[in-house]
Formats: C-alpha cells, sequence, structure tokens
C-alpha cells in the first residue's frame, strides 16, 4: 500500500482539527468581537495573520509585530493592564493571553459591561494551531475560510518532526533571555523557550531545572551546550556575538569556541503565536545546515 499524499493528510488534519476545541479549553464566541482591545503579542499577530486586523481598537506593550500594529493605542503590559485606558477605547471585547492582568483591572473593566476572554496556551507546535483556532471561534469566522491558515501552520509543523542529531545524539541548546551581572539567566524545563527548543528538535541543555534561572560557570560547563539561543535584545546588552563567545561563564563551551550563537527576535520566538513556528523552522535549518559543514 503505498502512502497518502502529504496534500491530503494535511486536508485530513485540517478538518480534524476543527472538532478539537473543547479539549483544548477554548471559549464560545464572544457576543460582539467589532472593537478588540488586545492583551498580547501573539494575538495582535494571530489577527493580523487571520486578516482581521481592522477589528483592533488597542494593543499591548508587547505587541511588536507586524510594525504598523505598533501605531495603535497602548493599554499598558499584558499582565499589568489599564482599566481607564481600556475604558476610555469603547472596546466591546478585550481578547487577552493567559496571563493578562491583574485581576482587578479586568474585574472593573467586565463591571463596566465590557467582555473579556482570555486565550489558552500550551507551549508546543500543536498549541499554536489551537490557539489560532480559538481566536478563530472567538471571532464567529467561518471554519472553511480559514482553513488555508491552518493548512499552512500544519505544514510547517510537518517539516519540524525529525530531531537534529549531533553523531547520533540530540544536540544540546541552551536558550539565554540575557547576560546580567549575576550571570547568564537560562531557560530550564516548563518555559516558552523549552517549547521552542523541543519544537526545533534539540535537547534543552538545562533540562536539569525548572522556569528561568541564573547559570553559574559550573552549570554551563556541566551542559556544555553545543549552540545558545538568545533574543535580540539581550544579545544587543551583552555586546553582540562578540561579548556573548568571550564572557567567561560562555567562552569554553562549544557554543562560545565554535560562536554558533542564534540571534533573533525575542517574540518571534517565545510569543508561540505563527511567527514561533516560522522562528522554530529557521532555527532548525541553521543547525542542520551546520551539522552537514562540521
Amino acid at each position: 500500500m503505498t502512502n497518502p499524499p502529504l496534500r491530503l493528510i494535511v486536508q485530513i488534519q485540517v478538518a480534524l482539527s476543527f472538532l478539537m476545541y473543547p479539549a483544548f479549553g477554548c471559549v464560545e464566541p464572544a457576543d460582539n468581537p467589532s472593537r478588540i482591545a488586545l492583551a498580547g503579542g501573539s494575538l495582535t499577530e494571530i489577527l493580523y495573520f487571520l486578516g482581521e486586523q481592522n477589528r483592533i481598537v488597542a494593543v499591548d506593550s508587547t505587541s511588536n509585530f507586524p510594525q504598523e500594529a505598533t501605531e495603535f493605542p497602548s493599554v499598558g503590559y499584558v499582565r499589568n493592564l489599564s482599566a481607564e485606558g481600556l475604558l476610555s477605547l469603547d472596546p466591546t471585547l478585550i481578547l487577552g493571553e493567559h496571563d493578562m492582568g491583574p485581576p482587578e483591572v479586568l474585574d472593573q473593566v467586565s463591571s463596566a459591561g465590557v467582555q473579556t476572554v482570555r486565550v489558552p496556551e500550551e507551549f508546543t507546535p500543536e498549541g499554536i494551531v489551537e490557539k489560532v483556532r480559538c481566536v478563530i471561534r472567538v471571532l464567529g469566522l467561518d471554519e472553511n475560510r480559514t482553513a488555508g491558515q491552518i493548512s499552512t501552520l500544519i505544514k510547517t509543523i510537518h517539516t519540524l518532526e525529525r530531531p537534529i542529531e549531533n553523531k547520533g545524539a540530540p544536540l544540546k541548546v541552551a536558550f539565554l533571555l540575557g547576560i546580567q551581572d549575576s550571570g547568564p539567566l537560562g531557560a530550564g524545563t516548563n518555559t516558552s523557550a523549552d517549547g521552542l527548543l523541543a519544537m526545533v528538535g534539540v535537547e534543552n541543555a538545562f533540562k536539569d531545572f525548572e522556569g528561568w534561572k541564573p547559570v553559574s560557570p559550573e552549570s554551563m560547563a556541566i551542559a556544555n551546550p553545543d549552540y545558545i539561543v538568545i533574543p535580540t535584545r539581550g544579545a544587543k546588552s551583552a555586546g553582540g556575538i562578540d561579548g556573548i563567545v568571550q564572557h567567561p561563564v560562555i567562552r569554553l563551551t562549544k557554543a562560545g569556541q565554535r560562536r554558533q550563537i542564534i540571534i533573533r527576535d525575542g517574540m518571534e520566538m517565545l510569543g508561540f503565536g505563527p511567527r514561533t513556528l516560522y522562528s522554530a523552522e529557521e532555527i532548525a535549518k541553521t543547525m542542520s545546515i551546520s551539522r552537514i559543514s562540521d
């Protein structure tokens, strides 16, 4: 028996994906999603991805993509929203990521008669698809009209299903948010960065601790990552690649000695919107090409 073509597989997966909302905890369609204040850069990205940006009346400070989104009025940081700022824009819906807040502000907005909706999040490729589908449902969009966007995401996921290895073993990669006086701030398990590395198909060099923690010279030496991934802002404050590889905690690692430092936009990598899939794909390509050239 021959295997079905990829196009057919993707079409079947797209069709099945719309049956899975309850498993992800997605909410029902909003009462009136015509004027939306967004709290979370990934949701802003998703509205543009779906071509629904005309509904946006405000965004939060993490909404820096696309560039034109920064022209909307700001309602503050996703976890520290302003009730006055939100209500002054007369929104019909506050659509936020799972960690939007603070709770008292959301209570005040709800008391004023404005619906608030949180979109669940999982740091997996499937979680990104589910997040997009949740927004589709909240907006009350036609599932058939949005099937093309879902198909695009699923196709990208298929390219990320093969792990990247180094002589038969998974590549060890350290994700650093930045390099502070107390040392590099590394991503352990149960972080968005850990989800990104799993998506790329590599081993988290800091899988032995949970959350974000300063990494000691001893811990970095034991981890000895093949690559270091760091957001653009963190790399810039560390002095670029030269500053990173010369840092005493990093310079003796394989990543430091080989200058195998990957720098990308932080929100692109960690926002877990559609761009995170693209970012994982590009990081995987970079590492795969390097493996071939070694």
